[in-house]
């Protein structure tokens, strides 16, 4: 060659060393701005994720009050004018404390306040357009924070109307102090240097977990207030009232309008970026040291390495090496012998080598391409030593890179627990009997998912005398999954035919009795209820049998019997997701209320109405689903004298199956039945984003 490298190998040495450190530094600072970036980030979306949940917490704490005072104001004797009556049915209702209940006429004069002994005299309602409000739209109306003029308190009021003979005769308003606002924050634990507040819609602050003594009734900071007005949630750079700069996280609730701000002090980002920073300078420091490190090493290396050039520079030349003084390093004194003997031998064994190493070459590819054609991964393990060879299909079986080391004890750390003992034996079986291997198990991979393997091999000896195994892997997770597959879906069919037939058995043994009893109807209110059946299974089918949405199935039901202006049957709850077993049962019960809603109740006459209203109470735990059938405009009702089939399904059936209490109120204005089960028996699941939404019929 007439031309020849002109790089030294101290200065390979040094580029490899600038090579390495370079882009390690570059990603490390890359690496360390981008997770201080992350960071920030999730705080971002965990911060306003906490803003926007506790949002919806303030209005599901309205409208709990609010669900509760319109209950009470369904009150037979408020409706009658026996204030006495309703004034110590209010005084006992149990709402949180301190607050009470007062009673105005919607022209402002005031009628009772529960603050004071019924009879005591009492001014006239000082807020006219709140009672005209609440009378004209005939919906509860929730106010902004004010101070009370009987105790100077600082309150809200809910209020609420009272409808009497198609017309709002009455304003029932519930005053509640701050605390219910104050708990909701003490419940986060705010961290002492963090600030978090509850504002009204005029933005003033309702509670506050930082002073709230000095700041409470106070408007928020302009900033704060200019972000509202902007969009309903967000977050902004601002400063507290006390003057502190913070990142501040802000949700407006969909219902009531009332927001939730949280702040987070500008001290903590800094020290977040200063805690980046030390480690980077130590990453920097520790790079250094290694340069430093490298520089004498590769002094080290660079002389014994010149003499073994000068060697293989004469073994290329043919020529006899007979230099065997020592290097002082071990490996480099090995190759020097080495290349001693390499000189002697290399002409002898170079035919001898290209002869074997063709066959080996064309082994191998037969070999691969056998494997490759059957998707199976090769391995051999030497118990004696530890050795575990493996291919890169076979790594890929257990999750592993076709690069990434995989030596035995990672195969077993790699199996599933509950298999590692099955393993074990089939391996020590056939090392002890000399047979072959064959068994399935399951291995976790590096992210997590579970998979089945299949491991088949043979036990061998070598030359040397050591036992080893070899053999080959095979990945069936997906024939195991279609067997298990199978097999779940012949176990709820067997479930769930036999559930379909145990309603049905019970539906026409009560039919049964029906009949006995000399009742025409019988058979066709068999037939009614089997199509309510088929219709319920139709709802749940539609799901695959994942349960269904509490609306749809009275939906389901009520639909027929629905008005071109959609105002005949109303419904109002939040999203609840029931099981398959409680939608069965639901339907069949609500399907008795509206047949007998449409042959005596409210759906018989034409201005007759239906009103199903439904929560979950979050007063106890667990947490109870509440339904509530309400009639009215229809006939009058009268307490019947004998108990019929539906009365039976509805007060026997369908408490026994979901475990809940059923209450029937035969009142002459209408039917009125309120179901309660324990959530957990009934539903799936519920949506909180549209826990606290109230969803009418459209």
């Amino acid at each position: 060659m007439t031309g020849g490298a002109r790089t030294s190998l101290r200065q390979v040495l040094w580029g490899l060393v600038f090579v390495l450190v370079l882009p390690t530094l570059l990603i490390a600072a890359a690496g360390f701005y981008s997770n201080y970036r992350a960071e920030q980030q999730a705080i971002d979306l965990r911060m306003q994720e906490t803003a926007r949940a506790l949002s919806l917490s303030l209005d599901r704490e309205i409208d709990k009050s609010v669900l509760a005072l319109g209950v009470l104001a369904r009150s037979v004797s408020l409706a009658r004018g026996e204030f006495e009556i309703f004034y110590n049915q209010a005084k006992e209702a149990g709402f949180a404390q301190p607050s009470w209940i007062a009673l105005f006429e919607p022209e402002g004069r005031t009628i009772f306040n529960t603050m004071v002994p019924y009879g005591a005299a009492l001014p006239n309602s000082n807020r006219a357009e709140v009672l005209r409000q609440v009378r004209e739209t005939r919906k509860p109306y929730v106010s902004d924070l004010y101070t009370g003029s009987l105790t100077g308190q600082r309150l809200i009021t809910i209020n609420v109307p009272v409808v009497v003979d198609g017309q709002v005769a009455y304003v029932l308003s519930l005053a509640m102090g701050l605390d219910p606002f104050q708990e909701i924050i003490r419940d986060q634990r705010i961290a002492e240097n963090w600030n978090a507040a509850v504002l009204d819609r005029s933005r003033r602050i309702v509670a506050r977990s930082r002073l709230p003594e000095r700041f409470v009734g106070q408007p928020a900071s302009d900033y704060v207030k200019d972000a509202l007005e902007a969009a309903r949630e967000g977050n902004l750079q601002s400063v507290t009232l006390e003057g502190i700069p913070v990142r501040t996280y802000f949700s407006q609730s969909p219902t009531y309008g009332w927001s939730f701000v949280i702040s987070r002090p500008d001290t903590e980002i800094a020290q977040s970026i200063r805690r980046s920073l030390f480690w980077l300078t130590i990453l920097i420091c520790v790079i250094l040291g290694g340069i430093l490190l490298a520089a004498l090493l590769s002094r080290a290396i660079a002389k014994p390495v010149d003499r073994l050039v000068a060697s293989a520079r004469a073994l290329g030349r043919g020529e006899t090496l007979h230099d065997d003084t020592t290097t002082r390093v071990l490996e480099f004194d090995a190759i020097n012998r080495t290349l001693i003997e390499a000189a002697t031998n290399i002409r002898k064994h170079e035919q001898e080598r290209e002869e074997v190493l063709a066959q080996i070459a064309e082994s191998e590819a037969r070999l691969r391409l056998a494997l490759n054609a059957g998707h199976f991964g090769s391995w051999e393990y030497t118990p004696a030593t530890g050795s575990f060879i493996t291919s890169a299909t076979c790594r890929a079986n257990f999750g592993r890179g076709p690069d990434e080391p995989f030596s035995y004890a990672d195969l077993v750390a790699s199996i599933h627990p509950d298999d590692r003992v099955t393993q074990a034996e089939a391996v020590a079986k056939a090392v002890a009997m000399r047979t072959d291997l064959h068994v399935e198990y399951r291995v976790l991979w590096p992210d997590g998912s579970e998979h089945w393997v299949h491991i088949s091999g043979r036990t061998r000896v070598g030359p040397d005398g050591d036992l080893s195994m070899v053999g080959v892997s095979q990945d069936i997770t997906e024939r195991r999954l279609a067997e298990d597959r199978q097999a779940l879906l012949l176990h709820e069919l067997n479930h769930r035919v036999k559930n379909t037939l145990a309603t049905v058995q019970s539906v026409a043994s009560l039919t049964r009795r029906s009949a006995e009893g000399h009742d025409p109807e019988a058979w066709n209110a068999f037939l009614n209820r089997l199509q309510g059946l088929a219709k319920t299974h139709d709802l749940l089918t539609e799901s695959q049998w994942q349960g269904a949405l509490l609306e749809d199935v009275l939906w389901n039901e009520l639909e027929p019997y629905q008005d071109v202006m959609r105002q005949r049957i109303r419904l109002r709850g939040p999203r609840i997701n029931l099981q398959p077993s409680a939608v069965l049962a639901l339907g069949l019960a609500i399907h008795e209320l509206a047949t007998n809603a449409v042959k005596y109740g409210s759906l018989s006459l034409p201005d007759g109405k239906v009103h199903v209203m439904w929560a979950v109470t979050t007063g106890g735990s667990p947490q109870d689903l509440l339904v509530e059938w309400v009639e009215s405009g229809g006939p009058p009702v009268k307490t019947p004298e004998r108990q019929g089939f539906g009365s039976k399904l509805i007060q026997r059936g369908l408490a026994q199956q979901l475990g809940g209490e059923i209450k029937l109120d035969f009142a002459p204005t209408g039917i009125r039945c309120v179901m309660t089960f324990p959530s957990t028996t009934v539903a799936l699941d519920k949506t909180d984003a549209d826990d606290a939404q109230e969803r009418y019929a459209s």
